[in-house]
């Protein structure tokens, strides 16, 4: 992408606490309206990137320019530009929804006569207009996170930041903000940290894999599974009664085939890409039960990376 489509630039950033190095010249863009996955082992520098970015920590050499701002020169601009919810967002527990959306609204200066219209977009976006008067001490984890969810836009940035938003919330809870996430997704720059690797695979244009404080590999998912070479598994349930080695002898013609198994009317059939896939079915005709393909993961990718 061109230059000026860099929403992000993270440019040979190094950051240590003590005898730790969290950042290790790290350099990584982030192109304007594009959903960036951060995914890594814990220690890896995940957070330690965030919080650089939000302005939160100052590196200890390097440079973070975001949308032509330097980190180092206008930190007001660039936090004005972000919203940001933490893995453990701290609310004000005596506040009640509405009065906590209106007092971040009000810290960031939203103008006043559009503060409530955002308030009712916001408390509907993530389904919590019937608590909005309730006090966030009354919250379970996955209301607190969805107020917090509202929390981080309501000043409309231009990039949000998403760090573990998931994390120990239950299926449903889970599913609506990966729902709140994709309903976000071409309208704004969004960073997601996130161990899931499904996730991470579901929603991101683009995967950054860190490792030790640097970017091991950076792609679409689909680029980065098809790295690590798996081959794709071609599993065929048959109800044929012909002979099974006068069908494997078939399947073996093929030159994407690897292996062939078979067992309790079962083909299992390594491949080592997908092009010839409807072809192999083929050879099945009328008798086939069921037919499934398994593929290398992103969970794949991301273990092999970081060995």
């Amino acid at each position: 992408m061109a230059s000026e489509d860099v929403m992000i630039k993270i440019e040979s950033v190094n950051k240590s606490f003590g005898n730790i190095k969290a950042l290790d010249n790290l350099n990584l863009d982030i192109y304007r309206g594009e959903l960036l996955g951060i995914i890594g082992p814990n220690g890896a520098g995940k957070t330690t990137t965030i919080r650089l970015t939000c302005c939160v920590l100052k590196p200890d050499s390097g440079d973070i320019v975001v949308d032509g701002s330097s980190i180092h020169d206008d930190p007001i601009t660039i936090k004005s530009k972000i919203g940001y919810l933490p893995e453990e967002p701290n609310l004000y527990e005596r506040f009640k929804a509405r009065d906590l959306l209106r007092y971040f609204a009000e810290l960031y200066g939203v103008p006043k006569n559009q503060i409530e219209p955002r308030i009712e977009e916001l408390l509907e976006l993530v389904g919590m207009t019937h608590r909005s008067e309730d006090r966030i001490n009354t919250f379970s984890k996955g209301l607190r996170q969805r107020i917090s969810v509202a929390r981080a836009l309501i000043h409309d940035p231009e990039i949000i930041i998403f760090d573990e938003p998931t994390m120990g919330l239950d299926p449903a809870t889970a599913a609506s903000i990966r729902n709140f996430i994709r309903q976000l997704k071409g309208k704004k720059t969004i960073i997601l940290c996130t161990h899931y690797m499904e996730e991470a695979d579901l929603l991101c244009d683009r995967v950054a894999i860190l490792n030790k404080g640097r970017v091991g590999d950076v792609g679409t998912p689909d680029y980065l599974k098809s790295k690590i070479h798996g081959d794709v598994i071609l599993t065929v349930k048959t109800d044929s009664k012909r002979e099974p080695t006068t069908i494997k002898d078939q399947i073996t013609q093929f030159e994407s085939v690897g292996t062939v198994k078979f067992a309790d009317g079962i083909f299992s059939i390594t491949l080592k890409h997908r092009n010839e896939i409807a072809a192999i079915v083929d050879v099945f005709g009328s008798h086939v039960v069921s037919v499934n393909t398994q593929e290398p993961t992103l969970n794949d990718v991301f273990i092999h990376s970081v060995k």
